[in-house]
């Protein structure tokens, strides 16, 4: 499972890094220890009209827009209030599931991280955090789904009746990183990334399989280490949380 990353980089680099067209509204900008129902930058494909089936029409658009992570689906009654985030999707089972199903078929993004925290569990219970990264320059694109929630509370007119949610993706972890999780999140290389934002492509098993399988490949290059337990407490955010012990 993945709980907390971290973004590093500003809005502007992370736009250049994935090649984004449009950056649209405000962002969260870095943070160190972000945190489920924070709010989190997505990058998204999107076309300004659609078909009747959902596909795109027209030029398709890279686009940052900002959402809570941990994913609303569109048919909840309550939103996020009364449930818990949503912020991980076993890739495994995620087509078996009502609450991201509809999304995997053409509302997927990528949650752009300098990396992310993982708590290694000792046969004493004891946790050990750990920092799991691209290196000081690099960042990792996580494979998410992404969801619209009308909010029936409030009006017609009104613009923020709509909330933006997201999730991560996670998979059997990686053999290079099985000693710190049996988890690992979905990394994306530049191939997979590509298909896996383009909503011409019905995500199905097939783009699952692929996906899963390219991100050892990813996982095998990552940087990792110990870092001090101050990051479990939300309330801690500075660079000094990535900081080696």
């Amino acid at each position: 499972m993945c709980g907390r990353f971290v973004v590093a980089k500003s809005a502007s680099e992370v736009l250049s890094i994935f090649e984004v067209d449009e950056i649209v509204g405000e962002q969260p900008g870095l943070s160190y220890n972000v945190a489920p129902t924070h709010q989190i930058s997505i990058i998204v494909e999107r076309a300004d009209e659609k078909a009747a089936d959902g596909s795109p029409v027209g030029d398709l658009h890279r686009e940052m827009h900002s959402a809570r992570w941990g994913l609303v689906p569109r048919w909840s009654k309550d939103g996020p209030a009364n449930s818990s985030p949503l912020i991980n999707g076993r890739i495994e089972t995620i087509l078996e599931k009502p609450s991201f199903k509809e999304s995997v078929v053409r509302r997927r993004c990528v949650i752009a991280a300098s990396g992310y925290y993982e708590w290694h569990v000792a046969a004493d219970g004891t946790k050990q955090p750990f920092y799991i990264s691209a290196g000081t320059d690099g960042m990792l694109a996580l494979a998410g789904l992404y969801e619209w929630w009308r909010d029936p509370s409030k009006a017609e007119n009104d613009p923020s009746r709509w909330l933006l949610s997201a999730t991560t993706l996670t998979k059997d972890t990686a053999p290079e990183l099985a000693h710190i999780h049996d988890r690992n999140p979905v990394l994306l290389t530049p191939e997979t990334l590509d298909a896996w934002l383009d909503p011409n492509i019905v995500g199905d098993q097939e783009l699952l399989d692929a996906v899963a399988a390219e991100s050892d490949l990813v996982a095998a290059e990552v940087e990792f280490f110990a870092v001090d337990s101050a990051v479990g407490a939300v309330r801690n955010n500075s660079s000094e949380l990535i900081r080696p012990l």
